[in-house]
């Protein structure tokens, strides 16, 4: 199944956005090891400025470090850009192929840190695994939240019930979890107020020679 669904009673929704989303399991020694990894190469590298605000960004050579803790954080994003590449497509893995680049960053945010509102152009998919969350809980609150923006033109304009288009969403951090989305949706991060480091990994995916294999077929 695509991203266009009918419903039941007539109505059909088209231009689904896809956000991925999931807590993978087990994480707490790898993110205890990330964070100390990551915390000493902030000493080490004065970063570079990007959408960052009170906070650090790493050179985007992340997957390039010498530490085997950087191997399962790959694995996580692999797994994110099958699941969406398998939902934008209708076909299972396997299904479909192509050159995958993937690129990553560690950030770091301190109290008042947030990222503005942003897009990675020439990527297919971006997203962020949360190593540490800096032990302050969102709850709800907005408290250094990824936030999305509606992409679609003008859709506030008109009022409809249940205000259903314009409206932001977002999603909060957690240790172990990773949102994944296609590069072209703009998203930021709210302020976050939490006392100690926010620690998280973000990345872009760059697809060539994308292909879908038609019933039969296999990769070569």
């Amino acid at each position: 199944m695509g991203l266009d669904v009918t419903l039941e009673n007539g109505v059909q929704l088209h231009w689904a956005t896809p956000i991925f989303t999931r807590k993978f399991d087990d994480t707490e020694e790898l993110n205890a090891r990330l964070a100390k990894i990551i915390l000493e190469r902030e000493q080490q590298d004065p970063g570079v400025p990007k959408s960052v605000v009170h906070g650090w960004h790493s050179k985007e050579d992340f997957f390039e470090w010498p530490h085997p803790e950087v191997a399962p954080v790959r694995d996580f994003v692999r797994h994110a850009m099958i699941e969406l590449t398998s939902a934008t497509t209708g076909r299972k893995e396997g299904e479909f192929g192509g050159e995958a680049e993937f690129i990553a960053w560690a950030t770091i945010l301190r109290k008042g840190g947030y990222n503005s509102v942003h897009t990675h152009p020439g990527c297919a998919w971006s997203g962020v695994y949360y190593v540490d969350t800096g032990g302050a809980a969102a709850s709800g609150g907005g408290d250094g939240c990824i936030e999305f923006n509606d992409p679609r033109t003008a859709v506030e304009m008109v009022p409809l019930p249940g205000e259903p288009f314009g409206q932001r969403r977002r999603f909060e951090p957690e240790s172990g979890r990773m949102y994944a989305f296609p590069a072209w949706l703009r998203h930021g991060v709210t302020p976050y107020m939490g006392d100690d480091a926010r620690i998280s990994v973000a990345f872009n995916i760059r697809m060539k020679e994308f292909q879908v294999f038609g019933v039969g077929d296999k990769p070569a």
